[in-house]
C-alpha cells in the first residue's frame, strides 16, 4: 500500500500484531513521528472497526492513542495511524528486584485496565511486550487488536491469545463458541505481575488451559516481599473463576494505598490553633476538659480515634473506637444538650496522589 504524502517512512517495516505491518512514519503536517499500521488483505473489517471504536472511547494517560484512519476507494480500512511509542517493552525489564519499583508498574497497568474497562472495553491481549514505557517514563497499554466493546455478550470461537496470559474461560475446542467478560484482562494483568517478578512464567501457567492453582504463582513466595494485601489481592487475579478476581478499580485503589503509605497530612483547626498530624505512629490528644476527650493517631494508611472518653462526635454521629476518620470531618467534644457550649474541630486531611 502506498502511503497518503502527508506520512514518511523512517526506518524499516516491523509487525504490527499479526494482522498488519507497521511502519515508523513522519507526519509531516504535525511534525511528529507516528505508528502507521497499514493492514493485510483480507483482514476481517469488524475486527479493525472494534480497534478503532475501542481506542477512540478511552482517554488515558497509559493508554496509546489513535490519530487517524486511512481507507481505499471502496472505503475499507487499509491502515491505522496511531501515537508512536519509543521505549523498552516490559518483557525487556523482567524481572524486577525492587519492590517499590514492581508497585509503581502494576499500579501504572491497573489504572490504564481500570480505564480501558470503564468504557466497556476488553482488551484481551494484555501482556507484557503489549506495554511499552515511554520517553516521558509512562507506562502505555496498545494493541487493541482483539478487543471487544463490552456492551453486549463478547464472545469468540476456540482458543484465541498468548498462552500464559489466557483465562482459563477462554480456552476451548477450535469450533466452540466462548463468552467472556472483563475477568480476562484480570487474569492477564495478573500473569503480567507475575512476568515482572519472576522473569518467566511457571510452566503450569502457560498450559492450554492454564493448570490451576500454582505454588510458582503465588506472590507471596516470590523474591520481592510484598506487603500482604498487595499479594492477596495479585493471588485473586489469578483465580480460576472470572467471578472470584477483582475489578482493575479494586486493584488499582489497593496498589495506591500503599503508594501512598506514610504521606498523608490531617490539619486540625481547633479554635485559632491549628495541629498537624502526619507523621507515621504520631498521636495527639484532643480534650475540653469535662466534656470529652479523643485521642487520634496516624498508622501511615488511615487516622484513628481511641481512647474516648465522655461525649464525642465525628459528623453528628458517635464514635466507636477504633473508628477509622473520613478525609473531612468535624469533631465535636461535648453532649448535643450542651448547645453552644459545645467545642468543634475540622479535621481534614490532604490526599497526596502516586507519581510515577
Amino acid at each position: 500500500m502506498k502511503l497518503p504524502s502527508r506520512y514518511e517512512k523512517v526506518g524499516s517495516p516491523f509487525s504490527g500484531g499479526g494482522m498488519s505491518t507497521a511502519f515508523k512514519c513522519k507526519d509531516k503536517h504535525l511534525d511528529r513521528h507516528v505508528l502507521v499500521k497499514v493492514l493485510q488483505k483480507g483482514v476481517d473489517q469488524k475486527r479493525i472497526l472494534d480497534e478503532v471504536k475501542a481506542l477512540s472511547a478511552i482517554r488515558s494517560k497509559h493508554v496509546v492513542q489513535i490519530y487517524d484512519v486511512l481507507k481505499d476507494g471502496a472505503g475499507a480500512v487499509t491502515a491505522l495511524v496511531e501515537e508512536f511509542l519509543s521505549g523498552q517493552d516490559l518483557n525487556e525489564i523482567a524481572p524486577i528486584k525492587n519492590a517499590d519499583t514492581f508497585l509503581r508498574h502494576v499500579y501504572a497497568i491497573a489504572c490504564g485496565l481500570a480505564d480501558i474497562h470503564a468504557v466497556g472495553v476488553v482488551h484481551r491481549d494484555i501482556k507484557p511486550n503489549n506495554m511499552k514505557i515511554d520517553a516521558e517514563s509512562c507506562l502505555r497499554i496498545f494493541d487493541f487488536g482483539l478487543s471487544r466493546m463490552d456492551d453486549v455478550n463478547c464472545e469468540t470461537i476456540g482458543t484465541i491469545g498468548t498462552p500464559g496470559y489466557i483465562a482459563p474461560e477462554l480456552c476451548a475446542p477450535a469450533n466452540q463458541k466462548v463468552n467472556f467478560t472483563s475477568a480476562v484482562d484480570v487474569f492477564a494483568f495478573g500473569a503480567t505481575a507475575l512476568k515482572l517478578v519472576r522473569g518467566t512464567l511457571p510452566k503450569g501457567l502457560r498450559a492450554i488451559p492454564p493448570e490451576l492453582p500454582i505454588a510458582d504463582a503465588d506472590f507471596t513466595k516470590q523474591t520481592i516481599v510484598l506487603p500482604l494485601a498487595i499479594a492477596a489481592i495479585l493471588n485473586q487475579c489469578l483465580s480460576k473463576k472470572p467471578a472470584n478476581r477483582p475489578s482493575m478499580e479494586t486493584v488499582r485503589d489497593i496498589v495506591g494505598r500503599h503508594l501512598l503509605h506514610g504521606r498523608h497530612k490531617a490539619t486540625m483547626i481547633v479554635g485559632e490553633n491549628i495541629h498537624y498530624l502526619d507523621k507515621m505512629g504520631q498521636s495527639v490528644k484532643l480534650s475540653a476538659g469535662s466534656l470529652g476527650s479523643v485521642d487520634l493517631s496516624y498508622d501511615g494508611y488511615d487516622f484513628i480515634a481511641t481512647n474516648v472518653v465522655g461525649d464525642v462526635y465525628i459528623n453528628n454521629m458517635s464514635i466507636s473506637p477504633p473508628q477509622n476518620l473520613p478525609g473531612a470531618c468535624v469533631i465535636t467534644l461535648g453532649a448535643p444538650s450542651l448547645g453552644i457550649n459545645r467545642h468543634y474541630i475540622t479535621f481534614d486531611v490532604t490526599h497526596p496522589e502516586v507519581v510515577l
